[in-house]
């Protein structure tokens, strides 16, 4: 429970929540959103940040919003992307490119060149970091909305960020997991609409290392900051 944390574990917490979701903003509004919370007065402001968000994933009410996340959390498409990595990481070089060119017409095609495009960046060819990283925005968005109450969304931001942690060593690997998952799930969209992703990466990466100094990647999840491993028990989601 979020009671069991003291009040700076919170707050450095919550900050490493918001720089894992900040990659799910595509607008300037992010660099705001990561050291401040959605508030809810905000929803009646009519703001973009969150409508888009509840937009973008077809979000009407409190039963449709848990329900993506728990999609996000339990398949993402992640089976799907590890399918045809397998396939592609299996042939020679040559041979993959050969399939490549003879698949054009596949109607998997446009997801193919995608897993193709990072095979080398993304070798485990695991993209949790998209499910785990729209299910900390959701849960942030669903409280401002009361859609979620405090629990809940604490309770689905640390089973995210533990999905995450668990298949991700780095900020790095997090970043490009990412973007793969994202281009992957809209693959006929084109890379530019994908580009501020990168963008958020360099502000994570960069400006003197903001997140190995603010939001490091290793940061304890249990209750008092202990390292102990995260136990993934799933949040509750009820209606």
């Amino acid at each position: 429970m979020r009671s069991d944390y003291k009040k700076k574990q919170i707050k450095q917490l919550e900050l490493y929540f918001r720089s894992l979701s900040s990659v799910c903003i595509d607008s300037v509004l992010a660099y705001y959103y990561v050291p401040y919370e959605f508030l809810k007065f905000e929803r009646y402001l009519g703001n973009r940040v969150l409508k888009k968000g509840l937009r973008l994933w077809d979000i009407k009410d409190a039963e449709s919003l848990k329900t993506r996340i728990r999609w996000l959390l339990e398949d993402g498409n992640r089976d799907d992307y590890k399918a045809l990595h397998a396939e592609l990481s299996a042939l020679p070089e040559q041979a993959r490119q050969n399939w490549m060119e003879a698949s054009k017409d596949y109607p998997e095609y446009a997801r193919m060149s995608v897993v193709q495009t990072f095979l080398l960046q993304l070798p485990a060819g695991e993209i949790a970091a998209f499910g785990g990283g729209w299910a900390i925005f959701l849960s942030r968005v669903g409280l401002a909305y009361g859609y979620l109450t405090k629990e809940e969304a604490w309770a689905i931001k640390l089973e995210a960020a533990g999905y995450v942690q668990q298949h991700y060593r780095s900020w790095e690997e997090y970043l490009i997991a990412f973007m793969a998952g994202s281009r992957f799930w809209k693959p006929e969209e084109q890379f530019a609409n994908v580009v501020y992703i990168m963008t958020r990466g360099q502000t994570l990466l960069g400006m003197g290392t903001f997140a190995s100094r603010k939001a490091p990647w290793d940061i304890p999840l249990e209750p008092g900051g202990e390292r102990a491993a995260y136990r993934k028990e799933s949040a509750s989601l009820d209606a």
